[in-house]
């Protein structure tokens, strides 16, 4: 089990105090139990959850007996509480809560998850987070008002933050998570030739690239990978949704005859002449000669309610966001092959900022293919 603090609230605000002792109403592993399980079910949650989050709720009763769980559904259907709530009739009269983020207190696409969980019965909520978002706060502040005692559960902050990264991080900033992914030679290069497709991974590799994409809201490219590659840009070897295509063509170099087109992209480019596309559904972001990317990734949010980014190339776009500090990870997938010459993926300036911004967190095998993983250091 965890180590478990369980801090009761019986004030309003942003303060937590230590002023009743749960373990003698329920047992603490009970209550461990019950919110790891919430966390595991918040992971079933998918993309299309954005802009909500990605929570899990568990209904027990004291004795640990689970009633019913439920995680967020997509964007506009029931919030993990609701969920859970409404697969018993909404009558949980004298049970237990233990949900991953604190339920929220706002009218949006469906009611306050708060007012769900009084009216149905709920005579504790356990809370492994606090809500960040200034739209749905004070959840824990209304229930404990209307007589439900409120919970703060200590240790499983951490895990929550890690699955909602997305989510915080647009909350926090106004701007898109940043993942890079990139295949490379054991010697550093991206293709062998310049100008030319070059599939460097293993069948293993490639599915979970795949896999990766569906975990993103949007995909982005230059329109050089595009000229070359003609991708699609979908997800097909996992069961998932497709990302958003994003295509950055400053000079607007994009040809138009290529695949990724009849998936509306949206083209960020400084030239007007975008506007010659004739089909239906492409979306413009056409911004001032010598804008920031960073400009580009505001819009994206904000106008597009694009929350996550997998940058999958080419070298120059991956270079540029490095150099403007946007990436949050970086996903290199290292080929047992060796190229001799090619594209390398970092220039002299590229490398130095990659070594000295970023943090090695995770490694493992894809078939032949080795998977390195590095966060931006805080």
């Amino acid at each position: 089990m965890k180590n478990l603090t369980v801090i009761f609230i019986s004030i309003k605000g942003e303060g937590f105090v230590n002023e009743v002792n749960p373990l003698a109403e329920i047992d603490k592993n009970i209550v461990s139990a019950m919110m790891m399980r919430a966390v595991e079910l918040s992971k079933l949650a998918t993309v299309k959850t954005y802009p909500n989050p990605k929570v899990g709720a568990v209904i027990f009763d004291d004795e640990g007996k689970i009633i019913s769980e439920g995680f967020t559904q997509e964007y506009g259907c029931d919030h993990a509480e609701a969920d859970a709530l409404r697969k018993i009739g909404f009558k949980a009269n004298g049970l237990n809560m233990a949900v991953t983020l604190e339920p929220c207190n706002h009218y949006g696409k469906t009611p306050p998850c708060a007012k769900a969980i009084l009216e149905a019965g709920i005579k504790r909520v356990f809370v492994a987070k606090k809500e960040e978002n200034a739209k749905a706060v004070g959840g824990l502040d209304f229930l404990i008002q209307n007589g439900v005692e409120g919970a703060l559960v200590k240790g499983f902050a951490g895990e929550v933050e890690e699955i909602n990264r997305f989510f915080f991080k647009g909350i926090r900033t106004n701007l898109p998570w940043i993942t890079v992914k990139v295949a490379a030679s054991k010697d550093g290069f991206i293709t062998q030739k310049v100008g030319e497709r070059c599939i460097i991974s293993g069948s293993e590799a490639q599915i979970y690239v795949h896999k990766l994409r569906s975990e993103h809201s949007a995909i982005a490219v230059g329109a050089n990978t595009v000229n070359i590659d003609d991708p699609m840009l979908t997800v097909r070897l996992v069961d998932g949704f497709d990302p958003q295509p994003v295509i950055f063509s400053r000079n607007f170099s994009l040809n138009l005859n290529t695949k990724i087109i009849e998936r509306s992209p949206i083209i960020v480019t400084t030239s007007p002449k975008v506007h010659e596309i004739k089909v239906q559904g492409v979306k413009t972001i056409i911004l001032e000669n010598g804008y920031s990317l960073k400009e580009a990734l505001t819009q994206l949010f904000a106008k597009h309610k694009i929350n996550s980014i997998l940058l999958e190339g080419g070298a120059d776009l991956v270079r540029a966001f490095l150099k403007e500090g946007l990436i949050d990870e970086m996903q290199l997938i290292v080929s047992p092959k060796t190229f001799g010459t090619g594209l390398p993926l970092f220039d002299e300036e590229a490398e130095s900022i990659f070594e000295n911004s970023f943090d090695l967190t995770h490694s493992e095998k894809l078939g032949k293919d080795t998977l390195k993983i590095y966060r931006k250091k805080s």
